[in-house]
């Protein structure tokens, strides 16, 4: 699955032809936090590093098309829940995530914000929202009375995600851009944390506790990075838009 999933992203890569436009790639790096069944109820709490690649395709003043592929990992513990509930169930669950996605970023100061001499717009906010794909692979724990871990439920899978991001952009110099953006990444699968399929088909191992999983609800995660941008192509056809 995994091959497949990186195959996809090489062709679409290879697919781009640099004619008459302008590019952009970058790397990133930060830290983002595991929305779901499993510890933390908060929304943004980075506590974990990842990093990845983005790539983009001016189309516009206003438009960009963008690719990113970053990895994460996720990290998650019934302890440090606020919940009693959780407290009390004691899970844990890990995973690594590797997560593809395309769409289109779009900058809320239309006029072009890397003309050399119109520092006024070196500053730009942004907006990214488009569709991703997620490999990843989870194992679920117990937390046993003296911390440590038993049990080891593994779940691998391949799920679409929807990312949302905004951020702002920092013209450096002619070629390079310094950015800063934070964002939620929700998956169309509650088995990130492996808790999915795990309550639907076995009660936990001596527990007496009812799970406190909602079955219904998917899993999230948030993802905060800066990230150092590379402008390349036709710059001329680009300044000129």
């Amino acid at each position: 699955m995994k091959k497949s999933f990186f195959s996809l992203i090489i062709g679409l890569f290879l697919s781009l032809q640099l004619k008459a436009q302008a590019y952009e790639l970058g790397l990133m790096g930060g830290g983002g936090n595991y929305i779901g069944d499993i510890g933390r109820e908060t929304y943004f709490y980075p506590n974990q590093l990842g990093g990845g690649i983005l790539f983009k395709k001016t189309i516009n003043p206003w438009y960009s098309f963008r690719m990113n592929l970053h990895y994460f990992q996720l990290n998650a513990n019934d302890l440090e829940a606020n919940s009693i509930g959780r407290r009390l169930r004691r899970l844990y669950a890990e995973a690594q995530i590797y997560n593809f996605s395309i769409g289109f970023e779009y900058n809320f100061i239309p006029r072009n914000a890397f003309l050399p001499h119109q520092s006024i717009h070196k500053l730009t906010p942004y907006l990214f929202a488009g569709l991703g794909i997620g490999t990843y692979n989870s194992t679920l724990y117990r937390i046993n009375t003296n911390n440590s871990l038993t049990g080891g439920y593994k779940y691998d899978g391949t799920n679409l995600n929807i990312p949302i991001l905004t951020g702002l952009k920092y013209r450096l110099s002619r070629h390079f851009i310094i950015s800063m953006e934070a964002g939620a990444y929700y998956f169309f699968t509650d088995n990130l944390d492996a808790t999915g399929l795990y309550f639907r088909n076995m009660d936990l191992p001596g527990s007496t506790i009812t799970p406190t999983t909602n079955l219904n609800s998917n899993d999230w995660y948030t993802f905060s990075s800066i990230g150092l941008i590379y402008t390349f192509g036709d710059l001329g056809c680009y300044f000129n838009m």
